[in-house]
């Protein structure tokens, strides 16, 4: 519990009893850790708020478990008025150390996802009045190593534009260029990944920034409208 940073979660667990893990073991243990602690963090802080969260553990790419915990949520409120899909993997490498399998995860649990979630929204008596779909401007300018997160993105938008050309519903994909860390949460960008992105001249989306940005275009864009770019660097 001492632990709070990466460094000091990968220190702990190799110091732990037993026979020692591998280094991948480690930094995946130290991974999971991290990101139970944020959701934790997270439903604090909006029940702090006032919002009364809940958290349900679902892998998108299965689509018979997606099915059946929209329904559920929807039975549960008897609505459902938004939806933002956020899923992502990243499993960054050039594509001549890329694996068929790695491309895959990547590029299924936006796709396959995405492809579950807009079947079990069609199951539903009305559409939500939004459906986010959180992108990359990985999808729009393609970054290197990336190759599987681009095409991903790329292809999220493309189902988000043919589910509401063909239901009628408000779909938006945002293509977000990177996010800084804020105090609570660590983001995606590391130190390291942080001082490249500098180097680049590529600046870090204020996190307040980020959301009233998304609140703004779901308020006063145009409905029509089946994607965007958000980024802090004027690209």
């Amino acid at each position: 519990a001492a632990a709070r940073t990466p460094v000091e979660l990968r220190a702990a667990l190799a110091a732990g009893p037993g026979a020692a893990p591998g280094p991948a073991e480690i930094n995946r243990a130290a991974e999971l850790i991290l990101a139970q602690r944020e959701i934790t963090t997270t439903l604090a802080e909006l029940g702090a708020l006032g919002s009364e969260a809940r958290y349900r553990s679902v892998d998108f790419r299965d689509r018979d478990a997606v099915l059946r915990a929209v329904k559920e949520i929807h039975a549960e409120h008897g609505r459902l008025d938004g939806v933002v899909f956020a899923a992502g993997v990243i499993e960054d490498r050039l594509i001549a150390d890329k694996t068929p399998e790695s491309f895959q995860r990547v590029y299924g649990t936006k796709t396959a996802g995405a492809a579950a979630l807009f079947a079990a929204l069609d199951d539903l008596p009305g559409a939500p009045a939004f459906t986010v779909l959180f992108g990359s401007i990985a999808a729009v300018l393609g970054n290197r190593g990336q190759a599987d997160y681009a095409a991903a993105n790329d292809a999220l938008e493309t189902l988000g534009a043919d589910w509401a050309a063909r239901t009628g519903a408000r779909a938006l994909t945002v293509h977000w260029g990177p996010w800084a860390p804020s105090a609570a949460h660590g983001g995606m960008v590391g130190a390291e990944l942080g001082r490249e992105y500098a180097r680049r001249g590529v600046e870090l989306i204020d996190p307040d920034e980020g959301t009233a940005a998304l609140l703004r275009e779901l308020a006063w864009g145009e409905p029509s409208v089946r994607a965007v770019v958000y980024t802090a660097s004027g690209w």
